[in-house]
């Protein structure tokens, strides 16, 4: 038989983890009884740093569509509505 987790229910003596060792990270589980309980939380895996952040921060930015002067950008804005109007 292959080895368990072996850990014990906190509120029900008798009820071991029958699952493959985990490192008592995630859940516990009995299979026969179908019993679940908590284990310790999953760690958080940290932010990327360096290069590889900054290649996924500019993947995840997007460009701006508009080029040019801003001028005349509001100058198409003002005769475009002035179209529109009249």
């Amino acid at each position: 038989m292959s080895e368990t987790c072996g850990a014990e229910h906190p509120e029900h003596p008798g009820t071991v983890c029958d699952r493959r060792p985990h490192n008592n990270l995630g859940f516990h589980q009995q299979r026969a009884s179908g019993t679940v309980w908590e284990a310790d939380p999953l760690p958080e895996a940290a932010p990327p740093t360096g290069k590889g952040a900054l290649a996924s921060m500019a993947v995840r930015t997007t460009r701006s569509g508009r080029t040019g002067d801003a001028a005349d950008a509001v100058a198409r804005w003002a005769a475009t509505t002035k179209e529109e109007q009249g």
